[in-house]
């Protein structure tokens, strides 16, 4: 029968039969239907589990269930890979998982800021390792499951968003260096979450009706508690209205983002919601939902995929900025860079925009870049920090 999962001219016309591909395989659904469309598409596909910290013996936050990763999920995605014929390995990167993604993940918070671990994940961890195990395979394409398509283009290959928009995952990668980026493919990024679960079923595969795993693989249920044993937190700060009065206590800035407005455990005529976490006054600043709309937002560390120019936009194509995850995204009026430092004037207000997150610059369903908020502000006033 005929591959039951939609294929892209650009796929097939990057991998020539007999391409060496090396695919992260989780054991999850997305990347088992990789593996399968892969092969069909005749590219000798190896499979590598990497193993961060949670499938270690446990140490990191003292026990070994704290997260969604475990000796199951590898035992899955091996076989997976022997009932496709494809070698498998595990690779450990515990080491540069912690210092990579979980240390600045607690630094963030406690710096009162709300980070995003799977950007830094991808960009420093994941991808680099990919490519360093196929190079040591002599493979010369790495895949992963994302939602998310690599297009050649006049300026070499180019980031675009996967056609699916409820499952689009390119946000997440923005930060790919370029000549890894040349070597990616990323085999969904053509199709639904829908096609490929009815592909999965249909190739008869374990996965199809496994659940998708959590966001972030390292905090369980959303408690991010144990990640802070032992550092200063200054628990016991004020929750105070932007007005000035004093409305209650957090229990620890980790507990809370911009944006926030469940679990504030706070009484008033009004809804309220976290406006700013001030980090030196270990205060939460809570007010109306209007108050949280920004016009101008400000980033540092800008990755440049597109060679933006230092201001723009330099024509009248669709600019859009994505604040977050599952953000729609906003058009974009005007920007200033310097360096690694950007700064966007919106073109529409945008509400909870958090420092510690992402904005990334699309043109159209391309990804150009982006950079860390660090800052924001209403229409007319200078960004803050």
């Amino acid at each position: 029968m005929s591959f039951p999962l939609p294929v892209g001219d650009a796929l097939r016309a990057a991998l020539p039969r007999g391409a060496g591909v090396l695919l992260g395989l989780s054991g999850g659904v997305d990347s088992s239907v990789s593996l399968a469309l892969l092969q069909h598409l005749g590219c000798e596909v190896h499979t590598v589990t990497l193993k961060n910290f949670c499938t270690s013996d446990g140490a990191f936050g003292g026990e070994g269930n704290r997260s969604c990763c475990s000796l199951d999920a590898i035992d899955a995605a091996r076989r997976t890979a022997a009932a496709r014929g494809a070698r498998h390995w595990v690779s450990g990167v515990e080491p540069a998982f912690r210092a990579q993604v979980i240390g600045p993940f607690v630094d963030e918070y406690l710096a009162g800021r709300t980070p995003n671990p799977c950007v830094g994940c991808n960009s420093t961890v994941r991808f680099p390792q990919l490519t360093r195990l196929a190079d040591e395979l002599g493979l010369g394409f790495v895949a992963t499951g994302h939602y998310a398509r690599v297009l050649a283009g006049p300026g070499g290959p180019g980031l675009h968003r996967g056609l699916d928009p409820d499952k689009d995952q390119s946000y997440f990668l923005h930060r790919l260096d370029r000549g890894v980026l040349g070597r990616c493919v990323f085999p969904l990024g053509w199709s639904s979450k829908a096609e490929v679960r009815a592909a999965a079923a249909a190739l008869g595969l374990e996965s199809a009706a496994r659940p998708d795993s959590q966001e972030i693989c390292f905090v369980p249920d959303d408690d991010r508690a144990f990640l802070f044993e032992g550092r200063d937190t200054g628990r016991g700060g004020e929750i105070v209205h932007r007005d000035g009065r004093r409305l209650g206590h957090h229990r620890g800035l980790e507990h809370y983002t911009v944006g926030q407005r469940r679990g504030l455990g706070l009484a008033d005529a009004e809804p309220l919601y976290v406006l700013a976490l001030e980090r030196e006054r270990n205060r939460v600043v809570v007010g109306p939902r209007e108050a949280l709309r920004v016009a101008r937002v400000r980033c540092d560390g800008f990755t440049d995929l597109a060679d933006v120019p230092d201001r723009g936009p330099p024509d009248d194509a669709p600019w859009t900025a994505q604040l977050r995850h599952r953000h729609a995204g906003v058009p974009v009026r005007s920007w200033s860079r310097a360096g690694g430092d950007f700064e966007v004037e919106l073109g529409a207000a945008a509400e909870g925009v958090a420092p510690g997150q992402f904005l990334v610059l699309y043109r159209g369903d391309r990804v150009c870049g982006g950079g860390r908020i660090v800052g924001t502000a209403p229409a007319g006033e200078e960004t803050v920090t």
